[in-house]
């Protein structure tokens, strides 16, 4: 299939992903009303869904200057409990559960696709992050004070930990890399 036909094929795709989680979340408004837990818990989850199909393991995200993780960001986030929150994902068993994604074998391609996955976790729980604070707003707008907060509230604990732990994880990565380039 040519190259063309394939990025048609995967804008189609995503369009049609989003609009179902788009009518999906609005669904949710009209049926459960934006107003508590179980709105926010039904909408974080679509959201979820929606970014692991768009953002999944085919997708390669090429390594911008966004993605680069600075010295200073290695010391705070165990300073805002990002490490903790990790040890927390590995006690419910969350780590097993996405194993096989990482893509990690132990070997250095094996850090190459675990980089990857730290790029590709950390994009999709960001585009979750912007996708809550625009609803929060709408949610707001109606409000719906209570609704809002705990979309803020799960936003933080299903978007914005992830996000900060994959960066924590990368700037792991980082040493690694620049330790092996060193070597060659």
């Amino acid at each position: 299939m040519p190259q063309s036909l394939k990025s048609a094929r995967v804008m189609v795709v995503a369009a049609l992903s989003t609009a179902l989680a788009a009518g999906a979340i609005a669904a949710a408004w009209v049926f459960i009303g934006p107003t508590g837990f179980s709105f926010a818990w039904v909408t974080h989850f679509i959201l979820m869904a929606w970014v692991s199909w768009i953002a999944g393991p085919r997708a390669r995200i090429p390594n911008h200057g966004w993605f680069r993780v600075r010295p200073w960001e290695a010391r705070l986030y165990p300073v805002l409990g990002v490490r903790l929150f990790g040890k927390l994902l590995h006690v419910i068993g969350w780590n097993r559960v996405i194993a096989n994604e990482r893509g990690f074998g132990g070997t250095r391609e094996g850090l190459k696709e675990l980089d990857q996955h730290t790029l590709r976790s950390e994009l999709g729980h960001s585009i979750c992050l912007v996708v809550t604070a625009a609803l929060s707003f709408g949610v707001v707008s109606g409000e719906a004070w209570q609704g809002a907060l705990w979309l803020v509230a799960l936003g933080l604990l299903f978007h914005l930990y992830p996000a900060l732990l994959q960066r924590l994880v990368r700037a792991r990565l980082q040493a690694i890399f620049a330790r092996l380039s060193r070597r060659t």
